[in-house]
């Protein structure tokens, strides 16, 4: 029996689906979740998370951070960002990249440590949205 696949934001449900694996990029590494998985709450890091129905197919979305519950073949992520390849935009990734550094370079000396970080990780976020759009345009 195949666990139940709910990826939720803010805006919208990404996907639900029946899958028999899932692989999420949780915050101490990849973690596979197979039916039958012990009750879990985690958090999730941004990347790719795959996940292979019982047809067979596997597909992919990138997601941001959030958290991963999984209970009784039921497995919910709750991400501020989910994406399919073929939504992330690469121009305007590489936009905010650049705005984002240019604030740090010209501002790093009044912002506080808390939005220098918050800078910080947005770029790595925009950085790995494009790592994955690049790794699907070579499939």
């Amino acid at each position: 029996m195949p666990l139940h696949l709910k990826i939720i934001t803010p805006l919208r449900t990404a996907a639900e689906v029946d899958a028999l694996s899932i692989l999420v990029p949780a915050s101490e590494g990849q973690l596979e979740v197979l039916p039958g998985h012990t009750a879990l709450i985690t958090s999730v890091s941004h990347g790719e998370l795959t996940y292979r129905t019982p047809s067979g197919t596997t597909a992919s979305l990138f997601i941001g951070g959030g958290f991963l519950q999984v209970e009784n073949d039921i497995a919910l992520v709750v991400t501020d960002t989910a994406l399919e390849a073929d939504e992330v935009d690469p121009t305007s990734i590489s936009a905010a990249i650049e705005q984002a550094r240019t604030r740090l370079r010209n501002e790093s000396s009044v912002l506080s440590r808390e939005d220098q970080t918050r800078l910080e990780a947005s770029i790595a976020k925009q950085l790995a949205m494009l790592e994955y759009k690049r790794r699907k345009r070579t499939h």
